[in-house]
């Protein structure tokens, strides 16, 4: 048999065996894809729905280009599930589509070295993060979904700089953004680990491309006063520093991943050598994403999970370090991994017991009995529509399990600004409500009792409700100084911004707070009575109050409010940084 003969052979059955093999593990990464979409389906049908997912929910009923907190792509999702019906299942039906069309997108985006499929699974299975956000729905499904295709089409982009991968980044990046705006972490650190993407015209198409596509969005925030801006950047108050804001996060960043499991990959990291410009993007990616949260939690209070756009990168790392490293430590990671896989499902049938151990932790009542305190509220309340005192997700989660029930939510300046203080809740105006509320300074007795194991609230008469968001303070002309415990005069403008005239009711006055800290302000001893007259669209009128500056001095924020009947004073005006000098 001639020599070429052998060859052709040899190489006939190596790529048999080759495809044998593609096939089986496409085989075996669908089925696990099947049982993921199974096992949070359950999850999603037969648990309750979080006071975060009831919010995205209720912003979902008004489809926009953008919402004060977030961008919009967790509602769109929201509102195709919902296209099929009402209901926990349905609400996260594009979660659980996210997360399982994440898996294959993924794998691919490995490289091909790691393109183990059993190793994969076994990982992906054992991390807690990716099981917790398969199922709830917030939008760090969807950020989770786009990132994985970034890398995916960024392997494909490294080999060929073409317009056609370029587009595809450009649709990932969007979806990033449209999706959270933690996305230009990812998007800073990739071009970190690769400067010379700056002299790439593609990398440029890219930049323009998702400019265009982003748009809408921004026109939204010019077009609502960039509130989302204003927020985040200005008028976002931390509190005090706390070392426990730090600890708390980095105990935080054991847990997500693990818990056990993140320990072996923590303490392996430091001996993996990258290789090729995809690993070293994944490097940049986790320790750049996990430093500039650790740095924050110097400033504020840091939620663990919003690492979860860094998980794409945990899982290629680890898979670098499983192929790189000694059959012992191979043995040990399949240990330990089968111990979380077996700890997360114990997790997940815990949750599902009715009065089980998890109620026991506060945090997680909702998924129990938030629905037994939304049938209370709606029947005390008895037709009458209900006003939120401080928070997104009473509101919200009493409209979900009543969608028929007219509401809101009112913020005052103990609280935080939300979409609530942007909507239109003008359908409310002169309508005698419920105002619910949790204070603890009300006298016993006061209002009808509301008691349940997920809250425990009053509903408070209030005759002819005054929506507020339309009317707005300005300070033509702010002061940036004053002494100590020093009287001045301060000239307001107030201007109805809404679509419909407002009457400026006798129960309307005006305050100010000197802001510290979060949650901690120095209030105005009066309040200033604004002229009887009516304010059309548009129209302004001005108004000059006496402001006495605080006794201590140091850096404040000055905020003037709008006091409505017994109700506290709301986000009127912008935040205006003053300066008290001291004696």
């Amino acid at each position: 048999m001639p020599a070429h003969t052998d060859i052709a052979s040899s190489l006939s059955s190596g790529s048999a065996e080759f495809t044998q093999t593609r096939t089986s593990e496409s085989r075996l990464l669908a089925g696990f894809m099947i049982l993921w979409f199974i096992i949070n389906s359950l999850q999603a049908a037969f648990l309750g729905i979080d006071g975060d997912e009831a919010y995205y929910w209720m912003l979902s009923q008004h489809l926009q280009w953008g919402y004060f907190d977030h961008p919009p792509m967790v509602t769109l999702f929201i509102r195709l599930g919902e296209s099929l019906g009402h209901g926990p299942f349905f609400t996260r039906l594009g979660t659980i589509l996210l997360s399982t069309f994440s898996i294959p997108l993924i794998y691919r985006g490995l490289p091909n070295y790691l393109q183990k499929v059993r190793w994969f699974i076994l990982l992906y299975a054992a991390t807690l993060v990716l099981n917790v956000y398969a199922f709830i729905t917030t939008p760090d499904a969807a950020l989770f979904f786009f990132a994985a295709l970034f890398f995916l089409k960024y392997k494909h982009f490294l080999n060929h700089n073409n317009f056609r991968n370029s587009l595809w980044l450009a649709l990932a990046i969007t979806g990033m953004f449209y999706s959270k705006y933690h996305g230009i972490l990812l998007v800073g650190f990739v071009v970190l680990s690769n400067l010379k993407l700056l002299g790439n015209k593609y990398f440029w198409l890219i930049v323009l491309l998702v400019s265009l596509f982003f748009l809408p969005h921004l026109y939204w925030q010019y077009m609502n006063d960039w509130p989302t801006v204003r927020f985040h950047l200005i008028e976002r108050i931390a509190k005090k520093y706390r070392i426990n804001y730090t600890t708390d996060y980095l105990l935080g960043q054991i847990l997500i991943w693990g818990p056990l499991i993140s320990l072996l990959f923590y303490a392996s990291i430091f001996k993996l050598k990258i290789r090729g410009a995809l690993m070293r993007a994944h490097l940049f990616m986790f320790a750049g994403t996990l430093g500039f949260f650790l740095f924050s939690s110097f400033k504020n209070t840091v939620e663990p999970h919003w690492t979860m756009i860094a998980g794409i990168s945990y899982i290629a790392l680890f898979l670098s370090l499983v192929d790189n490293r000694s059959e012992k430590f191979r043995r040990l990671f399949l240990k330990i991994a089968w111990c979380n896989i077996g700890l997360i499902l114990l997790a997940r049938i815990l949750f599902l017991i009715p009065n089980g151990p998890a109620n026991h932790i506060k945090h997680f009542r909702s998924f129990s009995y938030a629905r037994l305190w939304a049938d209370t509220v709606y029947q005390k309340a008895n037709g009458r529509p209900v006003v939120f005192s401080n928070s997104y997700a009473l509101p919200s989660l009493y409209k979900f399990y009543h969608p028929d029930v007219q509401t809101t939510g009112y913020n005052d300046k103990g609280y935080r600004k939300t979409n609530f203080n942007i909507t239109d809740d003008q359908f409310l105006n002169g309508r005698d409500v419920y105002y619910y509320t949790q204070s603890p300074d009300l006298q016993p007795g006061a209002g009808i009792e509301v008691s349940t194991a997920y809250n425990t609230g009053r509903l408070l008469p209030l005759l002819k409700y005054h929506s507020l968001n339309g009317l707005r303070i300005s300070v033509p002309n702010p002061t940036k100084e004053m002494k100590a415990g020093s009287l001045q005069q301060i000239p307001l403008t107030i201007t109805n911004k809404s679509s419909q005239a407002q009457e400026l009711e006798p129960k309307l006055r005006v305050d100010y707070a000197f802001l510290i800290e979060k949650y901690n302000f120095i209030n105005s001893d009066s309040s200033f009575a604004l002229p009887p007259r009516t304010l059309q669209p548009g129209e302004s009128l001005q108004l000059s109050i006496l402001v006495k500056a605080p006794q201590q001095g140091g850096k404040y924020r000055l905020l003037f409010s709008f006091v409505n009947d017994y109700i506290t004073g709301n986000f009127a005006s912008n935040f205006y940084e003053i300066k008290v000098n001291g004696e």
